[in-house]
Order: C-alpha cells, then sequence, then structure tokens
C-alpha cells in the first residue's frame, strides 16, 4: 500500500501564501530580517575549504556532508567560548550546486504576492522534486518584467545543516548563495547591471543581477566542458550575457571584499529552527506589547461611552428641569385634550356649508333650471332641465367647492341628474373617528 507523509512545514507554507500580504507579516513577522542584522560571523565554502570571512582563517572539511561543514565552521571558533557562539549568529556563503534556478512566466503580478504565488505553484514548477523546497526572490523583479528568476533550496538540507551547527553550538540564522553576498568592487552597488563569475575547482557559474534582483544564472560542471560541443555552447552563453562591469571569483581570496551579510538578503533561506528560535526569543516582547495595545485600543473604544454617560447624564438633568417647569402646561394640556375628547363628537361633526353651496350651485346652473335637490352626508344629487347637460357637469368639475361630480343617471330630453360632493366635508373620517364600529 503507497504511504502518506504529512509534511508539516510544507503545509504551513502553502497555507500561509494563501493569506493577504498584510496577515502574513502579522503572522510570520520580520524574523528574516530580525535575522540577518543579527548576523555576525561568515563561513564561505569554497572547493573543500571552509573560510571564516572576519578573520580569514580557513580549514579543510573532512566530508561533503552537513555535519562535516559544521565540524570545521566550530574549528573557526574554536577559540570564542560556548555562550557567545549561541548568542551570535552565523551565515553560510554556499556554491551555485546547493540551489536550483528556475525561470517563470508571471504577467501582471504585483510584487506583494510574487512569492506567495511562486510557493503556491511550486508542484508544478519543480515537478521531479518529491521533498519540499525553500524560496528566495527579489519581489521587485515583478516590477521590471513578467519573467522571474527563482532560487530555490530543499528543506531537508536547510534543516540539515541549521542541526549540524546547533549540535556544535553555532546558531545558522541563513544561508546565502556565495555569488550573491555583497557589492561589486568598483563600489557603485547593484543599481547597476552586473556579471559575476563564480568559478571553482569543479564548476563554473555565471550570472548577471541587475538592480539587485538576479536575472540569469548558468551552471556547468568543468568535467562537461571537456567536451567541445558543451564548452562552444558555453562560451555562446557568455557572450550573450554581456555586461561592461565583470566581476570574477576564481579564488577565496576574492571574497574578501564582499563581505557584507546585509547586501541581497532577498536571496537569503532561512531556516524554520532559526526563525522559531527568533520568535520565541520575541515572543516576551509581543506579549507585551500585545497586552498594551489591547489596553490602548480598550480604553480609546471606552472613551465614546464614556462621553455618551456624561451626555446622557447631563441630558436627563436637563429634561427633569425641564419637565418640573412644564407641569403646569401639561396640566392645562390635559384639560385642553380631555375637553376635545369629550366634547369633540360634537364639536368635530362636519359642517355641510349649505346656503354658500345653494349660492354656488345657483350661479353655476344659471339659466338652467333646477327641479330637485337632496342633500345628505356632503351628497348632494341635483335634477334639472338644460341645453347642455354636459357644460353644467365641466362647470361643477372646475368649481372648487365640489368635487366627485358625475351623472347618476343618462340624460333624456334634455334632463340632467348629477352627483357632486361638498370638497370640505369629510363624513367618513369623521365616522372612523367616533364611532369606529359602525
Amino acid at each position: 500500500m503507497p504511504s502518506f507523509a504529512f509534511d508539516y512545514s510544507q503545509w504551513r507554507e502553502q497555507l500561509t501564501a494563501y493569506l493577504p500580504a498584510q496577515v502574513r507579516t502579522l503572522i510570520q513577522g520580520a524574523s528574516g530580517r530580525d535575522l540577518v542584522k543579527k548576523i555576525e560571523t561568515s563561513f564561505l565554502l569554497f572547493d573543500n575549504k571552509v573560510v571564516h570571512l572576519e578573520s580569514r582563517n580557513a580549514v579543510e572539511r573532512k566530508g561533503t556532508d552537513a555535519l562535516s561543514i559544521a565540524a570545521a565552521c566550530a574549528e573557526l571558533l574554536a577559540g570564542i567560548p560556548t555562550e557567545k557562539r549561541k548568542e551570535g549568529a552565523a551565515l553560510l556563503l554556499l556554491p551555485a550546486n546547493f540551489f536550483v534556478a528556475t525561470t517563470t512566466t508571471m504577467p501582471g503580478i504585483a510584487k506583494e504576492n510574487l512569492t506567495s504565488a511562486l510557493k503556491i505553484q511550486a508542484d508544478s514548477i519543480l515537478p521531479s522534486l518529491e521533498e519540499p523546497a525553500s524560496l528566495a526572490i527579489n519581489p521587485l523583479s515583478a516590477a521590471q518584467g513578467d519573467e522571474h528568476l527563482a532560487l530555490w533550496m530543499t528543506e531537508t538540507t536547510l534543516s540539515g545543516l541549521f542541526d549540524s551547527f546547533a549540535a556544535k553550538d553555532i546558531f545558522l540564522a541563513a544561508v546565502k548563495p556565495r555569488f550573491m553576498n555583497g557589492n561589486d568592487e568598483s563600489g557603485n552597488g547593484n543599481d547597476q547591471k552586473n556579471r559575476i563569475l563564480d568559478v571553482d575547482a569543479e564548476t563554473e557559474t555565471c550570472l548577471v543581477i541587475e538592480d539587485s534582483i538576479l536575472k540569469s544564472l548558468l551552471h556547468v560542471r568543468k568535467e562537461d566542458l571537456q567536451q567541445e560541443v558543451f564548452q562552444q555552447q558555453w562560451q555562446e552563453a557568455l557572450a550573450r550575457d554581456f555586461s561592461e562591469n565583470v566581476i570574477e571569483l576564481a579564488d577565496v581570496s576574492d571574497y574578501y571584499s564582499r563581505l557584507d551579510a546585509q547586501a541581497n538578503q532577498e536571496y537569503c533561506f532561512f531556516p524554520y529552527g532559526a526563525l522559531n528560535a527568533t520568535r520565541r526569543t520575541a515572543q516576551g516582547k509581543q506579549y507585551i506589547a500585545a497586552a498594551a495595545a489591547v489596553i490602548a485600543v480598550l480604553f480609546i473604544a471606552a472613551v465614546p461611552f464614556f462621553l455618551q454617560s456624561f451626555e446622557f447624564r447631563s441630558l436627563a438633568a436637563t429634561l427633569e428641569m425641564q419637565r418640573e417647569m412644564a407641569s403646569d402646561a401639561r396640566q392645562d394640556q390635559a384639560a385642553v385634550v380631555s375637553f376635545e375628547n369629550e366634547w369633540g363628537l360634537i364639536s368635530d361633526f362636519p359642517e355641510q356649508r349649505l346656503r354658500e353651496a345653494m349660492f354656488t350651485l345657483q350661479n353655476i346652473l344659471r339659466p338652467d333650471t333646477l327641479t330637485s335637490m337632496e342633500v345628505s352626508e356632503g351628497l348632494i344629487k341635483i335634477q334639472g332641465s338644460s341645453n347642455e347637460p354636459q357644460a353644467i357637469l365641466q362647470r361643477l368639475e372646475q368649481d372648487p367647492m365640489f368635487t366627485e361630480v358625475v351623472f347618476s343617471r343618462a340624460t333624456n330630453n334634455q334632463r340632467y341628474y348629477i352627483d357632486l360632493r361638498i370638497s370640505t366635508v369629510n363624513f367618513e373620517g369623521y365616522m372612523v373617528r367616533y364611532f369606529p364600529d359602525e
């Protein structure tokens, strides 16, 4: 049966990559930058030698594994007490064969999301790599084009180096390609195009750095260059990557002037053990800062409630004073309301204004004849004779005193029947108010 191994570090890396940049920074912190600032010692691996760049002392390593490298570094620090070794942080500079370079096209990717996008696609970028890998890239590459060159290093190798150094009482803070350490020797910094040739006994590496961004990287073993075809291809590749500023690193002494751990720190690889140690060290300070921040936030959040409480008490006192001053007026108002409730049935009875309605009808109907008129709750029914009944209807509709003017029956022999209401009389509202059940 196939076995499935759950790799916590890879799962955490992929999960973190999906988070927004602000949340990711809050969770992970700035441990990488903090580790670079702590670096006091730099070790260089060149051929079979391990060199302490600060003292320029070198020793031969006894093997090719991580423990042999750590043992050589411990030998170089033999005169330093163990406690000081643990307090200081070390940087290990390795040749190109410890890393894998990939070029990926990602159109329109923002620099804040470049690293996360590459980590998410790690399985498709390196399909033959079955173990998790750590990534190093300068996010500013997103501002210069759609193709991005990234460096990868297996987590197994990185963790093995950290554990081996820890066994020798050395705190390994970061691992970096040796060709990325320091600026160019001309003193112009990295804000230009530089071609670096890194040559040792077994390999040759050619890379181009432009504005602190790794643009290309070619690596070949010297034994392969013995074949004429490979030699020709290598020379053609070197000719394509032309640059006016060429830096050759063919000897240990060429690295002495490039002693700058702060340079190109985007291409550093940080072991999880180093990151976790940094976080544990800063955890107490973070808890204190977090507690202070929470207290400050709670105080700021409570300020509006304090102000509202004070304002509420002030308004309540003002309201009580106003109520005492208005007590007599409220009693008079209550008496008026009681009177209106008791006599409103009579005082609010709709006034039909019949005299005014009769005079208005007389002026509208003249000279025609009115033979009959009925009035009931604001509704007037009239009958009469006229040569132009329609004209009478129109004049009644135009008068503001009347509304709902209609022919109640069809005219016959110039006889009209019209219903209309007095617009100022609302018997329905009166009945709803005082006799709602009827």
